[in-house]
């Protein structure tokens, strides 16, 4: 009489409570997905470091170095501030192709419009003489879903009117 009865009614509550218990993590997988399918590039350990260049042939300024595995992307960006001169001068880009802006009379933003294939180079040099005292630092940023795994990302140059160093 008790499953005739319950045929009737429909549903019992046992099977709709485990019927619940069972899409709750069908539905929690599915919110998930999105989250998982988004995905970030790792492009590796580049480098960045500061260079003296050579006085009277060859400005300070800083090199990029993409890592052996992967290429850097269009839109990376080099900020180069300097300090103790009213300004960095001109950067020239060599080895890549990149776009740079002034931001400042002592602020510079590169940014590469075209990737940097792996373990390629590009360098950006200052008309700045290193007979005369400054600093310049530079921070690479990558674009947005992109990581550079062990990555060196700052630079410096540091001339004193006598020694230049860099890092």
């Amino acid at each position: 009489m008790t499953e005739e009865i319950q045929k009737e009614k429909g549903f019992s509550r046992r099977t709709v409570v485990k019927g619940a218990a069972w899409s709750v993590p069908v539905i929690a997988a599915a919110v998930a997905t999105p989250l998982a399918a988004a995905s970030v590039a790792d492009v590796g350990a580049f480098t960045t470091a500061g260079t003296c260049g050579v006085l009277g042939v060859l400005g300070p300024g800083f090199t990029l170095t993409a890592s052996a595995t992967a290429p850097l992307p269009i839109g990376t960006t080099i900020t180069i501030t300097g300090s103790g001169v009213a300004n960095i001068g001109v950067f020239s880009v060599t080895g890549g192709t990149a776009s740079v802006t002034a931001l400042s009379n002592t602020s510079r933003l590169i940014t590469l419009t075209s990737a940097l294939p792996a373990g390629a180079t590009i360098a950006f040099r200052t008309t700045l003489s290193i007979s005369v005292a400054f600093t310049l630092n530079e921070v690479v940023t990558l674009p947005a879903d992109y990581i550079g795994t062990g990555a060196k990302t700052t630079g410096s140059v540091n001339s004193t009117l006598v020694l230049c160093s860099a890092s």
